[in-house]
């Protein structure tokens, strides 16, 4: 009878499928504190009686039947299946066990009553609490009544409530087994449960107690009122206690007691536990543990942006604005990359960076739990600075640029379908690899430049003021990079449309999903879609959402309809694209007779501003170009990698280990690192398990772009009605706004609106050409948006909190770009 019948201290964590979770977690407490003495029947068992009876088939299908039907029904499939279980006769060999393991309790006593109660192996998943759907009977006092009880336990199963639940959660009735534990009851002076993690406020620093007299199922029920008990997590020191009599049911050290057992127990699971406990001739036995499936997730810190160095809060608005939602755990590793390049740049530059802990961000909890460190100059930052100074940024780029083609060559390899796991994951390190390579070097010249282009403003500023901000965006205007690029050649594309009625009016009256199938059936749309697919070819690696990290967020290549969605907005515009190089001429023209002036004039004959104004111009302009081509070069290897995690996905999906290819972006790269050496050492993999832990995140990622999307932000506003951002390209303008919450709702903007949005990336540039201005909750005068919109001369305000809430759709604004303000007409 090996593995059928195990008593609770043998039950290990590879028992799981067998036993149940909440004997697996008995088994742990009863391995390292006090328990009262059980043993556990297997599923098996239940799998062995109902089978050998010839009823477990029929039992499935009534559930299977029932669970999607109305209560009434569901109520007569429980009923018939309660009277099939309970009829079943054990098997001699189960029976046998079931016997010496009862007596083995009973020896030492000469009446013992015992508790039988239910080990589901779904129940109790961190997705989802069964508690209270499975039944438990107490102060069974004879074998015959243990076994009675048993049964019980088996048809518990079947409520009606389980049945409807299950169906209700996605968890199929097949699958479902049920273990049942049997253990020897403590006759508790008092009991009662305790949460590591206070569940009325959600705090995790403080341990939450409730204790009544007797066993504690009055608590359970709802029948008894409890005394109430909160303790500080760190100190143990009794922060609140509420008495229902005038003696607490426990004193202050078996208060304490009691928190540093939860706080073992919540050691032992890495999460936060909800325990029973019973308290017999002053020794505390813990009864049961489960994690906490109810709890709100845990509240960022917040954050004194104020206190920030200046550093550290650019960092800071840098996270805010590429990552404008939480993270999937798979990123995990790009975001560490990333910041971790980012700071490691800045060391090399001679600048003092604390150290940073990693471990939340490589579990993809990212950007809520991250602080950025307090990078400050140190002495040497200037002398390192200049020695590093190459004037010829382009060059040094175009050097280390083409460290990633061959990982896009890979990708149209054909064999790359059927490589094995272990070789994808090989790529996939060689990658990374290079990837943080590649990102160090460039912010070890972004930061140079950057330093550069912000001298150049500020001395600008202080000659010419406000106005210095204009001519810094007219003497940058138009220096060639790859986001005008892609911009002008997707308003060539529109252009081209325009030549055909036929195509114009294809791609202008249909829905953004049937444009291709349209333009089909149209004689000069096989061309115009030629044309199409070698824009995505070329461009098609723009990310939607998130730039560097969001490997869950798909491409233009995966999502043309964004792009047909633009088209349909350009297409309304008038003039052509020529009307934009000869307004970039202007602007130009204009800044570089403004600065001619200042140079040769006053204080530009006694300094030697011309020399230096060059200087910083040429630095300024490959600043642009550079930040925006580096960007769009590294968006390439976000492919790479979504290619290769969701070819991982795949293969585990083969192994029957994941149901999606796409669930793998729910675990850390560790996580598949592991899963893929448990595969080739032989080791057993719980697919319930790792379902569990899929399912948890899923929910968890709601829950997380819940509370990041309205986490508090102050509202900074300059009156009563006026909302004040930082001003990022200069001008006045008034319009209609188009409060866009993703690239999927292009399609709505119509030339002249105020795009209204949380984030921006180059992905969203191609609208700048047709909309009238920009409002931005996240982002800085040196945001990716911002030096676009000054390209097109639109007027833009970034960094305005809770716009798209104060804003609505159709409201008409004027946006002043120079003064950062956002005035509702």
């Amino acid at each position: 009878m090996d593995d059928l019948i195990l008593p609770l201290g043998e039950i290990k964590f590879r028992h799981l499928n067998l036993f149940g979770s909440k004997a697996v977690n008995l088994g742990v407490i009863t391995r390292e504190l006090k328990t009262p003495p059980g043993f556990c029947l297997s599923a098996q068992c239940y799998t062995t009686c109902l089978r050998d009876a010839g009823v477990l088939k029929k039992v499935i299908g009534l559930a299977e039947e029932a669970e999607d039907k109305d209560l009434e029904t569901i109520n007569k499939a429980s009923r018939e299946i309660n009277r099939i279980v309970t009829a079943v006769s054990l098997p001699k060999d189960v029976e046998n066990a079931l016997k010496e393991a009862y007596f083995c309790i009973e020896k030492n006593h000469q009446t013992v009553k015992v508790a039988v109660r239910s080990s589901a192996t779904a129940e109790d998943l961190p997705s989802a609490s069964f508690a209270g759907q499975l039944e438990s009977f107490l102060n069974i006092e004879s074998f015959p009544e243990v076994v009675k009880a048993v049964k019980m336990c088996w048809a518990s199963l079947w409520t009606p409530r389980a049945i409807h639940y299950r169906h209700e959660k996605g968890i199929g009735q097949k699958g479902i087994a049920m273990a049942v534990i049997v253990q020897e009851m403590v006759p508790a002076k008092s009991a009662g449960v305790m949460f590591t993690a206070n569940p009325i406020t959600g705090s995790r620093k403080e341990f939450y107690i409730e204790a009544v007299s007797g066993l504690g199922e009055g608590l359970v029920q709802g029948e008894q009122n409890s005394d109430r008990y909160i303790v500080d997590k760190k100190s143990f020191a009794i922060l609140k206690k509420e008495t229902v009599e005038r003696d607490s049911y426990l004193n202050d050290f078996q208060i304490k007691t009691l928190a540093d057992y939860g706080a073992k127990l919540e050691f032992m699971y890495q999460e936060n536990q909800d325990i029973e406990w019973a308290m017999y001739r002053g020794e505390i036995y813990i009864l049961q543990t489960r994690p906490i499936t109810t709890l709100e997730d845990e509240e960022p810190e917040s954050l004194a942006v104020e206190k920030m160095t200046p550093i550290q809060k650019d960092v800071w608005i840098n996270i805010n604005e590429r990552f404008p939602e939480p993270i999937m755990p798979i990123d995990g590793i790009i975001a560490k990359i990333y910041y971790l390049s980012l700071f490691s740049a800045y060391r090399e530059l001679g600048f003092s960076v604390p150290y940073v802990d990693w471990g939340k961000v490589e579990e993809g909890l990212f950007p809520e739990f991250f602080i950025p460190p307090a990078i400050k100059p140190s002495p040497l930052r200037l002398f390192k600075l200049m020695k590093a100074i190459n004037w010829d940024i382009e060059k040094e780029w175009r050097e280390n640029e083409g460290l990633f083609d061959k990982y896009l060559k890979l990708l149209e390899d054909e064999r790359l379908k059927e490589f094995p796991l272990e070789i994808i994951m090989e790529y996939a390190e060689d990658a990374l690899r290079d990837f943080q390579r590649t990102l160090t070097f460039r912010y070890f010249l972004y930061i140079q430049y950057g330093g550069l282009y912000h001298a150049f403003a500020r001395l600008l500023s202080l000659f010419y003021g406000k106005k210095g901000q204009v001519v810094l965006e007219g003497l940058t205007a138009g220096y060639p990079q790859i986001t005008m690029e892609l911009n002008e050649k997707l308003m060539e594309l529109a252009w081209k449309a325009k030549t055909s009625n036929q195509v114009k009016d294809a791609v202008a009256n249909s829905e953004v999903a049937q444009i291709r199938e349209a333009l089909i059936g149209i004689p000069e749309g096989q061309n115009f879609l030629q044309a199409f697919d070698e824009f995505l070819e070329r461009y098609g690696d723009r990310e939607l959402s998130q730039g560097l990290g969001g490997l869950a967020a798909p491409t233009w290549r995966e999502k043309p309809e964004v792009v047909w969605g633009m088209l349909k907005g350009i297409l309304l515009m008038e003039g052509s694209p020529e009307g934009h190089e000869e307004f970039m001429a202007r602007r130009r023209e204009n800044a570089e007779r403004e600065l001619r002036q200042l140079t040769s004039h006053g204080i530009g004959r006694v300094l030697p501003l011309k020399k230096i104004s060059e200087k910083l111009i040429d630095a300024s302009r490959k600043y642009n170009g550079f930040r925006e081509n580096s960007h769009f070069y590294l968006t390439r290897a976000m492919t790479v990698f979504r290619v290769l995690f969701l070819q991982m996905g795949n293969r585990l999906v083969r192994r029957g280990l994941l149901d999606h290819d796409e669930d793998i972006m729910y675990l850390s790269f560790f996580e598949v690192k592991d899963l893929l050496y448990a595969l080739y050492s032989h080791q057993n993999i719980s697919k319930l398990e790792l379902a569990e832990k899929i399912g948890s995140r899923k929910e968890r990622q709601k829950r997380r772009r819940k509370r990041w999307s309205s986490r508090n932000l102050s509202i900074v506003s300059d009156g009563e009605e006026v909302l004040k951002g930082i001003g990022a390209s200069s001008g006045v303008v008034s319009g209609p706004c188009r409060v866009i919450t993703n690239p999927e709702e292009f399609f709505r903007l119509k030339p002249g609106d105020i795009l209204v949005a949380q984030y921006t990336n180059p992905a969203w540039t191609p609208v700048f050409s047709f909309i009238g201005g920009l409002v931005v909750e996240y982002g800085s005068t040196v945001s990716h948006a911002a030096i676009i919109a000054r390209e097109y001369g639109i007027p833009a305000v970034m960094g305005v909190n809770g716009a798209t809430g104060l804003l609505k759709d159709g409201q008409m604004v004027t946006v002043d770009g120079l003064q950062g303000l956002v005035r509702p007409n």
